[in-house]
């Protein structure tokens, strides 16, 4: 997506950000050079399935609790760092965008709330 900008808190914006994300850590869940890790990753995925059923119901993602956020960045970053050493780049990519998520809200916040404009 050419436009994707995280001060720019769309509808477009935050849906794209989520479809990497997922698409990101449910990779990582079957990448076989992370299976020490796949428990890891499923107990994040689920998390981040929390948190997107919370930006779809209430449309916003000021509505997600911040201590929520970072329970589930740390638990990335963790990820990333334990996964350094493998020839993949999914669990970067995967803290990549959940801190674009996070960004998103954080321009939300101080706009009061989603441009639904495209």
């Amino acid at each position: 997506m050419e436009n994707f900008n995280v001060g720019n808190p769309t509808k477009e914006n935050i849906e794209y950000a989520f479809k990497n994300l997922i698409f990101y850590v449910t990779g990582s869940t079957k990448l076989n050079i992370y299976k020490n890790k796949k428990n890891d990753f499923e107990k994040v995925l689920v998390e981040i399935n929390e948190i997107l059923a919370l930006y779809l119901n209430n449309e916003n993602l000021i509505s997600i609790e911040e201590q929520k956020l970072q329970n589930i960045k740390f638990d990335l970053i963790d990820l990333d760092i334990e996964t350094k050493s493998l020839k993949s780049y999914f669990a970067q990519w995967a803290l990549q965008w959940f801190e674009a998520i996070m960004s998103l809200r954080i321009s939300e916040i101080k706009l009061r709330g989603v441009d639904n404009g495209r």
